[in-house]
């Protein structure tokens, strides 16, 4: 059986995620141009997420807000990041929205994304080669 806390903290991400789109399409002239939403992808990423520990890096796509949710980043850190702010935790603001890095000591890692879909693959074979090559 699911922990009941896990089913209501999961319920409570997913509602957020679907609040925070809502929120950048009400705010259309602003937001629209740079966001994508996670929609129908909550529950995936989200599982995804919690399975995931702080020694280990991720390579997400720019619709993978639910992920960041899940990994432990708030709705306004990724608002920061869509408006492009000077506290924006991953870049500072110098980065194009859902484009994050981190290299936050309590959670996984995450490599800076380049805007072309699947460009993921390249940066994320040279991580995992690094960490192949210092456990040999």
């Amino acid at each position: 059986m699911i922990d009941r806390n896990l089913l209501l903290h999961t319920y409570r991400l997913m509602y957020s995620v679907k609040m925070m789109a809502e929120t950048y399409e009400a705010n259309r002239t602003i937001t629209k141009y740079v966001h994508s939403t996670s929609r129908g992808h909550e529950a995936i990423q989200l599982a995804t997420a919690f399975q995931l520990q702080p020694q280990d890096w991720v390579s997400p796509y720019y619709r993978d807000e639910s992920l960041l949710l899940g990994m432990g980043w708030t709705p306004y850190d990724l608002m920061l990041q869509l408006l492009t702010k000077g506290d924006d935790p991953f870049t500072g603001g110098r980065s194009y929205y859902s484009h994050p890095n981190s290299r936050e000591v309590d959670k996984p890692k995450i490599i800076h994304q380049s805007s072309a879909t699947g460009m993921q693959v390249i940066p994320t074979t040279g991580v995992a080669q690094g960490i192949q090559y210092k456990e040999n």
